[in-house]
């Protein structure tokens, strides 16, 4: 039993890391030949949007919230990648742990408990192809309006 109480000491303290961790987490990804970038933390929120000003030297400005959205997808697939790696150990040493119900009869089983905002919850779609689209060439972004 000491033991155990030990692990789970040594477990809410890596939590703790964790989660110090995470509040500093950013990932950042670009689009467009790096013209466009998009930062998000490790929920996947957008926290910066950069466009650089030789964008529209190089491409049509109808063609930017699909850079942007491409920028942002994978900068979420980014940050929940590192987060998953992250919670790896931790989610190792929880399955190692015994029940508690092994100590004590009907007690619940807290080695799938993760304290709130540890673990994002983000998950971002897939790369959008250029052939997932409606048939008539718009694909998936919104449109722009002169």
């Amino acid at each position: 039993m000491t033991e155990v109480l030990a692990l789970v000491h040594e477990q809410m303290a890596e939590l703790a890391a964790v989660q110090k961790s995470q509040a500093q987490l950013s990932a950042r990804a670009t689009a467009a030949d790096g013209l466009v970038e998009v930062t998000v933390n490790a929920h996947g929120h957008v926290v910066d949007t950069t466009i650089d000003e030789a964008y529209l030297d190089e491409f049509e400005f109808d063609e930017l919230a699909g850079h942007i959205t491409e920028a942002a997808q994978a900068a979420v697939r980014s940050a929940a990648s590192t987060v998953a790696d992250m919670m790896a150990p931790i989610a190792e040493r929880r399955r190692a742990l015994p029940s508690l119900s092994d100590f004590f009869e009907g007690a619940p089983d807290l080695r799938s408990f993760t304290p709130p905002g540890v673990e994002s919850s983000v998950v971002a779609a897939p790369p959008a192809h250029p052939d997932d689209n409606d048939g008539e060439g718009n694909l998936m972004f919104p449109t722009v309006r002169r």
